[in-house]
């Protein structure tokens, strides 16, 4: 006696027939109802399509490799402590801030001179 299949793999089939029937009933109306321009720009897009999906299936499937042997060496390797990571500060420039203030009687060497603008007029007269 054979035993029935699961509910799931039943509904599987019949989701996949309903596919199936929709696609080729779909493609009979379009192919009917648009114009040659059309329907030539529909063909040529599956083509494209089609031409395409073999790449995108070879990267899918070495991207899947490359991730199951970084996987492989994560686990193989021992886990390393890390070393502590130490943060040293550049010293603050001369004239900044409170720590070094700056003297009313000395410019300091970050401050910008005042220089006298000179501005020269286009076109008019001299």
């Amino acid at each position: 006696m054979r035993e029935q299949e699961s509910l799931g793999k039943r509904l599987g089939r019949f989701g996949a027939l309903l596919g199936v029937v929709f696609a080729l009933a779909a493609g009979v109306v379009v192919t009917q109802r648009l114009s040659s321009d059309a329907l030539s720009l529909l063909l040529g897009l599956a083509c494209g399509i089609g031409a395409m999906a073999p790449t995108l299936l070879l990267g899918a499937v070495l991207w899947r490799r490359q991730e199951e042997r970084l996987r492989e060496q994560r686990s193989a390797a021992p886990a390393s402590a890390q070393p502590p990571v130490v943060v040293i500060a550049p010293p603050m420039l001369p004239g900044y801030g409170a720590q070094y203030p700056a003297l009313p009687e000395q410019p300091s060497a970050w401050m910008p001179s005042r220089q006298e603008r000179k501005f020269t007029m286009v076109g008019g007269e001299e």
